[in-house]
């Protein structure tokens, strides 16, 4: 499916780059699926910055757009044994379609998929997890390492129709979009969601 978007984009973007937009966003990244800690408690995720730029492109005036986008995510979680911090640093790339709307040229909905390389680095050891009436022990990483997770992404743009000129900000805008890991499975699947500020040049 990638190889496919992959290929499409190169086709779409030579033929759209006369109407392309270009765009940072800023803002905050929420998991939304709590998770337990070493002594059985629920604990909410908290939320993390993020850092996006894309570029929009118009199809041919349809109503419909190409947005694709990579991103950063940076969160700081206290593990929980002697072994201190564990830093963890997400990196996305999403293949996302627009949906201008008849009635609503300031708003634009999101749909397609996303990637996701989440780092985690920290000082190693072990950690006892929860495991029905019992413990597990997992192992905690003494070196950077990298897992890769595919997302089903929904979302909406909004624009507010407010240059900044002085900044060479064309447009203002809002984005929320939220995340689907593993959509199939039941057991495993996952939430997260960005909501942050659009910034157009």
């Amino acid at each position: 499916m990638i190889k496919i978007i992959l290929l499409a984009s190169l086709w779409i973007v030579p033929l759209s780059m006369c109407e392309a937009k270009s765009h940072f966003s800023l803002g905050l990244n929420k998991t939304l699926k709590d998770v337990q800690n070493s002594k059985g408690k629920v604990e909410d995720k908290p939320f993390s910055p993020y850092l996006g730029w894309g570029h929009h492109f118009n199809l041919f005036d349809t109503g419909f757009g190409f947005s694709p986008q990579i991103g950063y995510i940076h969160t700081n979680e206290v593990a929980n044994d002697s072994f201190g911090k564990q830093t963890t640093h997400s990196i996305f790339l999403n293949w996302d379609f627009l949906y201008i709307p008849a009635f609503s040229a300031q708003t634009a909905f999101r749909f397609g998929i996303g990637n996701f390389i989440k780092r985690v680095s920290g000082k190693g050891g072990t950690v006892e997890i929860p495991n029905g009436n019992s413990t597990d022990r997992a192992r905690r990483p003494s070196k950077t390492v990298s897992s890769f997770s595919s997302t089903f992404n929904l979302g909406a743009d909004y624009n507010f129709n407010m240059p900044l000129t002085d900044l060479g900000i064309t447009d203002l805008g809002l984005r929320f979009e939220l995340f689907t890991f593993r959509p199939l499975s039941q057991e495993n699947r996952n939430y997260a969601f960005n909501f942050g500020v659009l910034m157009y040049y």
